[in-house]
């Protein structure tokens, strides 16, 4: 093939694509600055999810009721000061959040004689 005759095809092929992008739609779709919202169909999982609406609320909110009910408001001494001198951490805990007032891990007299109230 002639140069001139390679030349001349090459230059109608460049032309055809330059014609083909200027005719294409923009990229941009006429939307302007805002981002494009994603609408359609939800999930075939998230739809057969049964029993989580609004309307199940209330059963739970009555289970926790009636389990809360059910837990005593107190309990005997005896059982607290056995419950303490078996459990050492729990009399620990008791004793640091209740007697140690500044909580420095150190009990002074006036920690111990304060007035409860």
């Amino acid at each position: 093939m002639r140069p001139a005759a390679a030349a001349a095809l090459c230059l109608l092929v460049v032309l055809a694509a330059l014609c083909a992008a200027a005719a294409s739609p923009a990229a941009h779709y006429g939307r302007g600055s805002r981002p494009r919202t994603i609408r359609g169909f939800k999930n075939v999982a998230l739809s057969t999810a049964r029993g989580f609406g609004k309307r199940d609320g209330n059963q739970l909110e009555a289970a926790l009721a009636d389990r809360d009910a059910a837990l005593p408001d107190s309990f005997p001494v005896e059982w607290f000061a056995a419950e303490m001198q078996n459990n050492p951490e729990l009399a620990r805990m008791i004793v640091s959040k209740f007697v140690d007032a500044n909580q420095d891990g150190e009990l002074t007299a006036e920690e111990l004689l304060r007035p409860t109230y």
